[in-house]
């Protein structure tokens, strides 16, 4: 068994403190749902616009639907300005459905960063320190952080930003161990995740290189983490959770996997449905549409190592239905009984 204590901060419990990351594209209710039932100890909404939340935007709105599911669960915003991310804070606590705030201080992709937020602002660590002190005094929910051990080696250490997070006073920081300027490329630095931990009083969770139960014990081992986060290791296969809490859990037999696609599909299809009745403009794709192509990386994550597999998935251009998707994944089922 997982021998991980429950991880307090303010006052969020998270009893089972293996949590879903925040990925944009992936972490949607839907997923969060999924992921939830299978033993996921909380969840992060996807990476959130502040400026988006300030300027009334509702593809940005979408971002923010909760499922009774959820909780524990973290409103996960980014940007540059003080302002933005204070607005944007006060926005989410308003709504009355998030356990605490999150800040991203570590999301690598050009677009957000040539923004200067998301990594970026490991560059100047000391920006991190004013919107985590301005976001902290503008809310009452717990503030935290996500970040990484930092932007690339020509800039301040892991050491520097988490202190000054910490001082800043954010209720418990989560660290990515890999430079951002790698993205996802090589193994993940735990050892860095340790000497955060010494050097910090605030819980600190452990993000980076988990795809099996045995990677999340060896994390916690070599570093000390109070807790552990999943990103891609979730991804088509969300009962990761359930075998970190027990590795003596069985494997999903094929019918466990079917019923999970379904189900997270007609998920995706009801939350689809749900965002578009607010939309001012017309979109490219109906709802139902637009959840089954949102569906497909999930799905080639879902069958991977079935054979039949990749038949499926040069076909995926073809397949715009709850039904036609359902046909192909039990037609790979069959070749794999």
């Amino acid at each position: 068994m997982m021998k991980i204590k429950p991880l307090h901060f303010g006052d969020v419990t998270i009893d089972f403190p293996v949590v879903l990351a925040p990925m944009a594209g992936y972490t949607d209710a839907a997923f969060r749902s999924i992921c939830k039932e299978q033993g996921a100890g909380a969840c992060y909404t996807e990476v959130t616009s502040a400026e988006g939340i300030r300027r009334d935007s509702q593809k940005t709105f979408q971002f923010l639907k909760v499922s009774e599911l959820d909780h524990p669960i973290a409103g996960h915003i980014f940007g540059k300005s003080v302002e933005a991310m204070v607005e944007a804070a006060q926005y989410i606590e308003k709504l009355g459905c998030f356990d605490w705030i999150d800040l991203n201080c570590g999301c690598p992709v050009k677009k957000v960063v040539r923004r200067g937020a998301g990594a970026a602002l490991m560059k100047e660590p000391e920006e991190i320190g004013a919107i985590v002190r301005a976001v902290k005094n503008a809310v009452s929910l717990p503030v935290t952080v996500k970040t990484r051990v930092g932007f690339s080696p020509a800039f301040p250490d892991h050491l520097t930003i988490a202190k000054i997070v910490e001082d800043a006073g954010a209720d418990m920081i989560a660290v990515h161990g890999r430079l951002a300027c790698n993205f996802h490329k090589g193994d993940a630095d735990w050892e860095k995740l340790g000497e955060i931990k010494q050097a910090v009083k605030i819980p600190v969770i452990g993000n980076g290189g988990v795809f099996t139960a045995e990677d999340a014990m060896d994390m916690v081992r070599i570093s000390g983490v109070d807790g552990v986060m999943v990103a891609r290791g979730a991804v088509g296969n969300p009962w990761l959770f359930e075998q970190i809490k027990d590795p003596t859990a069985s494997l999903p037999t094929l019918g466990n996997r079917r019923e999970v696609v379904e189900k997270h599909l007609s998920r995706l299809v009801e939350l689809t449905s749900s965002t578009a009745e607010g939309r001012r403009r017309k979109a490219k794709y109906d709802p139902l549409q637009a959840a089954c192509l949102h569906f497909r990386p999930h799905l080639a994550q879902y069958l991977k190592g079935l054979r039949g597999r990749r038949v499926l998935l040069q076909e995926l251009n073809n397949l715009k239905t709850v039904e036609t998707i359902m046909d192909a994944v039990d037609n790979v089922m069959e070749q794999n009984q």
